[in-house]
């Protein structure tokens, strides 16, 4: 891998066609040239787009800011800055920071890997104008957009707000069809945006782009507030645990490698700053299970039976080229799949188990060492958006009084060579935080009142 860095990164104009939908995203690097992409909203009310342009204009430029990460990412320029014929603002103070923050956390996995220090050179220069006062009200409709990704997550909120008997329709990014194919078996509507990355990415790849994980949450949340100012909605809700603000390593420089940065607590305060500061005062893009762990919400997710033959977290679903599970909904064989086996052992029986993954992951030698990273026993915990060590060993610790594991002689390993958790850890891990976004209105936080 040549580690020389780009000279510079260039954000140039983009285009929204208001009759067709259709949003063409242009950047400009100067190693590997020009970018396009490509994002398709269903067809928008025009009389609205006009009415509400200017707010919905400046999320447009949040999301062509955000989306400029997979384009940046290819040679990590010294030098970011606006073409000439942008006639746009430019970010502001606030979103000059949250832009920095997001870019230098979100490519840090990518720079790990790539043996290259923190990347302090990313740096977003604010346009010095006068702010006015808090963004204006538009008067969105009492009802949410709630994303949908396949998993346990967003399935434990999308079954919450149902309960809560809150007017909603799902959303996602992308043309995933195992994704459209679980959206249906919840009853709700779904408001798909289609988006097509530039094929050039491949090729510079090829010719030896830095390559490897961007802040992909941080994009669709910004995809997601276009699309609720564009149809009138005035609540984003995502389905990020508290888990997700626990880092895979600290440097020696003293900063944290997190793979879930954009999902975390962190990166959902500064982008509602964003939001109410420069957008509209009344959206706001939350998490609806940010209170709980990653264990409490499987344990949540454990009554919903219905949804066992359809869903899937594992990531080998969602690949550019498409899905790379085509006989099963899970490979079986890496971290997500590893760990939704061992968190959901404890609430079903084994048969149940065994009927979503289709094998015994405790019975693939191969993947010891994988689940022995997740448990904190060797290694890192790995890049991917699993729970905490100590979620992981509380699982391992429930299984010990479950019946149908005691001739596992892995698991029987693995609770002898470590300690157990106390009541108060137990506590800790299972009930619900106070640290959160969840908006008083309406009957969103009657989600804290049923906490496991």
């Amino acid at each position: 891998m040549n580690a020389e860095l780009g000279a510079e990164f260039s954000f140039t104009p983009w285009h929204f066609d208001a009759n067709s939908g259709e949003l063409k995203l242009t950047y400009s690097d100067s190693k590997f040239g020009e970018f396009e992409e490509l994002f398709q909203f269903p067809q928008p009310d025009v009389t609205r787009y006009h009415r509400f342009q200017s707010s919905i204009d400046a999320a447009i430029d949040c999301l062509h800011w955000m989306a400029g990460v997979s384009y940046y990412k290819t040679a990590l320029a010294k030098r970011i800055c606006f073409g000439q014929n942008i006639t746009r603002p430019k970010p502001n103070q606030l979103q000059a920071q949250w832009l920095s923050k997001t870019w230098q956390h979100g490519l840090a996995e990518l720079a790990f890997n790539n043996q290259l220090p923190w990347l302090a050179h990313i740096k977003f220069e604010a346009e010095l104008r006068q702010e006015g006062k808090a963004s204006k009200t538009i008067a969105l409709s009492p009802q949410s957009l709630v994303a949908i990704g396949g998993g346990k997550d967003s399935l434990v909120s999308i079954e919450a707000i149902k309960a809560m008997g809150e007017q909603a329709s799902l959303f996602m990014v992308g043309q995933s069809k195992f994704i459209e194919s679980v959206s249906k078996k919840t009853g709700l509507p779904l408001l798909q945006v289609g988006r097509k990355v530039d094929s050039k990415l491949k090729l510079v790849n090829d010719q030896g782009a830095f390559n490897g994980h961007v802040p992909i949450t941080a994009i669709n949340a910004c995809v997601a507030v276009v699309a609720a100012l564009l149809y009138d909605f005035d609540s984003v809700v995502f389905s990020n645990e508290r888990s997700a603000d626990v880092g895979n390593v600290k440097l020696d420089s003293g900063q944290w490698v997190n793979h879930q940065y954009s999902k975390s607590l962190p990166y959902e305060y500064m982008w509602q700053q964003v939001i109410s500061q420069c957008l509209v005062s009344d959206l706001h893009c939350f998490s609806l299970l940010r209170p709980f762990s990653e264990l409490a919400i499987v344990k949540k997710f454990s009554s919903h039976n219905n949804y066992f033959p359809h869903f899937s977290s594992c990531n080998r679903n969602f690949h550019l080229s498409g899905s790379k599970n085509q006989t099963h909904h899970w490979c079986g064989s890496c971290p997500k799949c590893a760990f939704v086996f061992l968190c959901l052992a404890p609430y079903l029986s084994k048969k149940e188990l065994l009927s979503i993954f289709n094998k015994n992951l405790f019975s693939d030698k191969a993947l010891n060492g994988l689940f022995e990273s997740l448990l904190g026993i060797t290694g890192l915990k790995p890049f991917e958006c699993v729970g905490e060590q100590q979620e992981c060993r509380l699982a391992l610790q429930l299984l010990e009084g479950h019946p149908q594991w005691q001739g596992q002689k892995n698991i029987q390993h693995w609770l002898k060579v470590l300690p157990h958790l106390d009541e108060v850890q137990i506590d800790e891990i299972m009930q619900a935080s106070q640290e959160h976004l969840i908006p008083l209105k309406r009957n969103f936080q009657l989600v804290l009142s049923d906490a496991t």
